[in-house]
């Protein structure tokens, strides 16, 4: 029987929803007040999260036909089904809050090619207000590109191997650890920790969960090991309390991390995000009155709509709190912007999704002349590959 993994949307509103959570603490000043001001400025752990599901949902189609011996995926039909997901709204935010937003009124040419390109982490000074929170767009979009060629590196010969994917997976890991410690002191670039390798360790654990979900042998023993939710969200909770002590770096402004709390984010973060994912991917799919909720409508909803919550949130979050509301910025009133600004976000971004991306998404069925392989014919699947198929699916509806 197919797996749809319905839950991973509702896992991405909580994704989205953390990310918003955590701006809202910044700009209102709670930070520093106790251990709530300390979950707060850890709320970016939603990031994780999403590069978790990311990884997993899009490298699952590679590994599916790779299990089933039948031709990979289309490289070219799959880069142009994420750009068509993720550019267009992108690049009507960015106009937006280069137009709108006052602190952004002396942006530059470079500033606006920056920005729409998706390479203002590469570029000095070119991040522009509002939009500090795309840097982990153009850190999943590098991913995007990079996929196809890490998926070969991972199945050489379009065969999977689970012990070749876990010792090359580890081994990359390791250097992505090691990069996110010493990025900011080997690289004389401000937002070079925030480039791919710094958070490939986050990807590459949802790739192996996808390797080891089509994989028939390694799948049965890991939905038994992941039958008990809670078990594994007690974990979760626990690394993530851990996360939130100063073994992670300071807060805010304080300034940055020594190269040892990075690694330990790094890897706190990504374990936190593993065991979250872990028994929504593996073990029964709708048991239990959790994976229920998680799957319900209305979760789901907010899942479809999490690119846009994502999105929008920021320009939301500074033109309601700062020219409507007025107050200025670490002067507290959490709760007045943290309702304001998920008041205004959520019908925004599901308006967004109604009438304009959905509709985008629709020009999916265009197959560009680029082709590394042909996709296989859904009447020549195998029953792994038709199972991943739908992830597929579930996958182009992702932030």
């Amino acid at each position: 029987m197919s797996r749809r993994f319905l839950t991973l949307d509702a896992l991405r509103a909580v994704g989205a929803l953390m990310v918003v959570l955590t701006h809202v603490g910044f700009h209102t000043g709670r930070y520093e007040r106790g251990w709530t001001g300390a979950m707060l400025a850890h709320f970016d752990l939603g990031v994780a999260l999403f590069f978790v599901i990311s990884g997993f949902l899009l490298a699952r189609p590679w590994f599916a036909a790779a299990a089933e011996g039948t031709p990979p995926p289309s490289t070219g039909r799959y880069l142009w089904k994420r750009a068509l997901r993720i550019l267009p709204l992108y690049w009507v935010v960015v106009a937006v809050c280069l137009l709108v937003v006052p602190e952004n009124s002396d942006a530059d040419l470079g500033d606006w090619i920056a920005n729409l390109t998706l390479t203002q982490i590469y570029i000095q000074n070119s991040h522009a207000y509002g939009l500090a929170h795309m840097w982990s767009l153009c850190t999943e979009v590098a991913f995007y590109l990079a996929l196809p060629l890490v998926v070969r590196l991972l199945t050489p010969r379009n065969r999977l191997a689970i012990r070749r994917v876990l010792v090359v997976s580890l081994l990359l890991s390791i250097g992505g650890v090691v990069f996110a410690a010493g990025a900011r002191t080997w690289i004389a670039q401000p937002f070079a920790a925030e480039w791919l390798p710094a958070y490939l360790p986050w990807f590459l654990a949802g790739t192996t969960l996808a390797a080891c979900s089509v994989h028939p042998g390694t799948r049965r023993r890991l939905d038994t090991a992941a039958r008990d939710l809670a078990g594994w969200w007690l974990l979760a909770l626990g690394l993530f309390v851990a996360a939130c002590t100063p073994i992670t770096g300071p807060m805010g402004l304080s300034g940055p991390p020594t190269p040892a709390e990075a690694a330990l984010k790094c890897l706190l973060y990504g374990a936190v995000a593993v065991c979250v994912v872990f028994p929504l991917v593996f073990g029964p799919e709708l048991e239990g009155p959790v994976r229920r909720w998680l799957a319900r409508p209305v979760p789901s909803a907010l899942g479809e709509i999490s690119y846009g919550i994502f999105s929008i949130h920021m320009f939301v979050l500074v033109m309601g709190m700062e020219e409507v509301l007025g107050f200025e910025v670490f002067a507290d009133r959490f709760w007045t912007v943290l309702g304001m600004t998920v008041a205004v976000t959520i019908p925004l971004a599901a308006l967004s999704y109604t009438l304009f991306e959905r509709r985008v998404m629709r020009l999916r069925g265009w197959r560009p002349s680029l082709r590394s392989s042909r996709a296989p014919v859904s009447s020549e699947r195998g029953p792994a590959e038709a199972e991943a198929a739908t992830s597929t699916t579930a996958a182009s509806e992702s932030a």
